[in-house]
């Protein structure tokens, strides 16, 4: 079992977007195990995808891991735990520079309003 760093971005129909990072707590995630990912705030805090974004509707999801990590899944999940999306990524491909292997996960055209206790999930391997 090994560590993963990640980044991406959550992108809202307003135009506006937040940093997806790592673990809630800021550290690396620990691959084969499900752990909350935080919202990166402009004051650096970490926090839960609902605390500053509650009202507002996602329409894109990216997903960045380390170099020859796979995104098993990331999921959403409302506030009684209930799965509202889940998603699976791939392995992105390090030899090319094409758009869509920039990311391991790039949904788009999603509309999933965030409402109050929300959170994103992620899974991973090596």
């Amino acid at each position: 079992m090994t560590d993963t760093s990640s980044q991406g971005f959550i992108e809202f129909s307003d135009g506006s977007w937040v940093h997806l990072f790592q673990a809630i707590d800021g550290t690396v995630l620990v691959d084969a195990t499900e752990q909350e990912l935080a919202i990166r705030t402009p004051g650096g805090a970490y926090e839960s995808l609902w605390k500053s974004n509650q009202g507002k509707v996602i329409t894109r999801i990216a997903w960045q891991l380390a170099d020859g990590s796979i995104c098993t899944s990331l999921k959403i999940y409302d506030a009684m735990n209930g799965v509202v999306s889940y998603f699976t990524g791939s392995e992105r491909n390090v030899t090319t520079v094409v758009n869509h292997e920039i990311y391991d996960v790039d949904v788009r055209g999603l509309a999933i309003p965030v409402s109050r206790g929300m959170v994103i999930k992620g899974n991973t391997a090596d």
